[in-house]
Parts: structure tokens; C-alpha cells; sequence
């Protein structure tokens, strides 16, 4: 039950940082090709900063910090799906 809300919360911030990462990079693209390349993005963006906490030994505190970031996954969220209804 941990592991898979630990994984939703991180999913959600690398959905929050991709998407944010993105409206930068490719404003007028098709939307489902802009979610994928954003959750690739934030992935991306989310183990490395897991692994350089990691190496720091403050592991905690890159958790703590993705963890703020997830409720934006949410909002993030929830703005692309109506602006890809329009």
C-alpha cells in the first residue's frame, strides 16, 4: 500500500515537471504525443534527482521534494485534459 502510493505521488510529479518542462519546449503539438514526451521528460527529471539525492544521503529530502511537487500533477493534469477538449 506504501510502495504504490510512494509510486502514484512520484508519478505525479514527474507528470507535473514533464508537462511543465514541455509547454516550453513544444507549444503546438498534438496533446497525447505532448503527455507522453512530458511523463518521459519527468521521469527522466524525477530518477535524477532521486539518484543525486541519493548520493548526497539525503534521500529524504528528494522524496520530500518530488512529494510537494505531486498535487501540481493534479492541476497539471487536469488543465491538459480541457485544453485538449478544445
Amino acid at each position: 500500500m506504501t510502495f504504490a502510493a510512494v509510486g502514484v505521488l512520484l508519478a505525479l510529479a514527474a507528470v507535473s515537471l514533464g508537462l511543465r518542462t514541455t509547454s516550453l519546449l513544444m507549444p503546438r503539438v498534438h496533446p497525447l504525443a505532448r503527455l507522453v514526451v512530458a511523463s518521459i521528460i519527468g521521469t527522466i527529471l524525477v530518477v535524477a534527482t532521486l539518484q543525486i539525492c541519493d548520493r548526497y544521503r539525503v534521500h529524504d529530502l528528494g522524496l520530500g521534494l518530488l512529494f510537494s511537487v505531486a498535487p501540481v500533477g493534479v492541476f497539471d493534469l487536469a488543465k491538459w485534459w480541457f485544453r485538449r477538449k478544445r
